[in-house]
This record gives C-alpha cells, sequence and structure tokens, in this order.
C-alpha cells in the first residue's frame, strides 16, 4: 500500500504522463493530415500541369479543347422550314445557330428569304441579325473570328472576296462590353455588341465594291485606345 503522501506525489506524474501522450498523438494526427494534404495537392497540379500541356499541344496542333477533351466545330446546317416556307430557304443554310440563312446562290437572307440590306439600320428586319450569345469554340471553320479588348481587335484585318457570304464573330476578351460596326455608310446595319465574356455572330454579304472598309468599336474612349481594324474586299 501506498501512503496518502506517495499517491499525492505519484498521481500527478501519472496525469502528466497521459496528457504527454494525448499530444503526441494530436501532433502526428495533425502531421499526418498535413502529409495526406500535400500528395493530394501534388496530384492535383500534376494533373493540371498534364491538361494544360496537353492543350497546348492540341492548340499547336490546330485543335481547339476544353475540359471535356477536343471540341468538334459545328459545320452549316439546314433552315429549318416548312410547306409555306419560300423555296428559296428549302436549300438555304446557316452557319451559326440564329444567324441569318444564307441561300444555294450565296446571298444571306432574311428569316423570310428576302436579301438583307447592308445600308439599313441596325436591328432593322431587314438588316443582318445578330445572334444570341453562342459558344466559339463549336462555330464553323469558315466564321472569321474576331476577339476584342482593351488591346484592340484580334485580328484587326481580314480579308474576303467581292459579294461573298461572309460570317464573322465578336468575343469581348478582357470583360467589358463592345459594340463593332463598320464606317462605310454601305455597311452601315452590320454590327454587333457583347457584352463580357460574350461571343455573338452575324452573316452578311461582303460590298461587291473592292476596297478597305474601316470597322471601330463604339464604345466612347475604346476606339481612341486602338480597337479598330479594317475589312480587306478584293
Amino acid at each position: 500500500m501506498l501512503s496518502s503522501r506517495e499517491e499525492k506525489t505519484f498521481m500527478p506524474n501519472e496525469v502528466n504522463s497521459s496528457q504527454k501522450s494525448k499530444k503526441l498523438f494530436l501532433a502526428l494526427g495533425l502531421v499526418l493530415i498535413v502529409v495526406v494534404l500535400l500528395v493530394v495537392w501534388a496530384s492535383s497540379s500534376k494533373k493540371s500541369m498534364d491538361q494544360n500541356n496537353q492543350a497546348n499541344e492540341n492548340q499547336t496542333a490546330g485543335e481547339q479543347t476544353d475540359e471535356n477533351g477536343p471540341v468538334v466545330p459545328q459545320e452549316p446546317t439546314a433552315v429549318a422550314v416548312n410547306s409555306s416556307s419560300p423555296e428559296i430557304l428549302k436549300t438555304a443554310k446557316v452557319v451559326a445557330p440564329g444567324a441569318n440563312p444564307i441561300s444555294a446562290a450565296g446571298k444571306v437572307l432574311t428569316p423570310e428569304g428576302k436579301p438583307v440590306k447592308n445600308d439599313s439600320l441596325p436591328m432593322a428586319p431587314d438588316a443582318p441579325r445578330q445572334t444570341q450569345p453562342v459558344d466559339v469554340k463549336v462555330l464553323a471553320k469558315e466564321v472569321i473570328k474576331i476577339g476584342a479588348s482593351a488591346a484592340g481587335f484580334s485580328p484587326s484585318s481580314f480579308t474576303v472576296k467581292k459579294g461573298a457570304p461572309i460570317t464573322v464573330s465578336l468575343t469581348s476578351t478582357d470583360g467589358y462590353t463592345h459594340v463593332m460596326v463598320f464606317n462605310d455608310a454601305s455597311l452601315s446595319s452590320v454590327a454587333m455588341g457583347v457584352a463580357p465574356g460574350e461571343t455573338r455572330v452575324i452573316s452578311f454579304n461582303a460590298p461587291e465594291k473592292a476596297g478597305e472598309y474601316a470597322f471601330r468599336c463604339t464604345v466612347p474612349g475604346h476606339e481612341a485606345r486602338g480597337e479598330k481594324g479594317v475589312m480587306i474586299v478584293q
């Protein structure tokens, strides 16, 4: 038997030993958690780097990708028609969802089957219409893709054939609104406006007269900082 004095001496030591054990196990547990988190982070970082490397390789090869893999551009599709639709629309195609149809003869048409007017007012019934926001990655290869940012339009120039049907997309790449219009009165109805991150599309016939047709962003201050370009018609 231990005396009461010995018990008083022994019990505090026992408690201290138990507390030290608990602290040791807690410290080991924290170390284990940190190690697990580091392993997960390293694995995630490697996966992200592999995906970036694969995306860069695909872009170098001319292939577009997203998080689900390679992106296949959509090809022009037939116009949805019924028995009462004008005959010209039955053989027409649309390059992007919501864009004006293009006849077999290469004329951009209104939904009623009449040729659009490039010198009308933007958004008028007889004017080329811009689409609702679309995914730029799935646009057909023939679409002329233009990005708009504080650095300007990219590309700032492109070349088309006289009178040819062309389809242009505009994408805001810097988180700001941009509005693209042409300076020449013969293209007064060809206009697109995009909100931050949006892409919209418009189809129209290039002018019949060869030359350079300047375009610009009409948002105040944007043209002055370099948001302008030129369409070359040959």
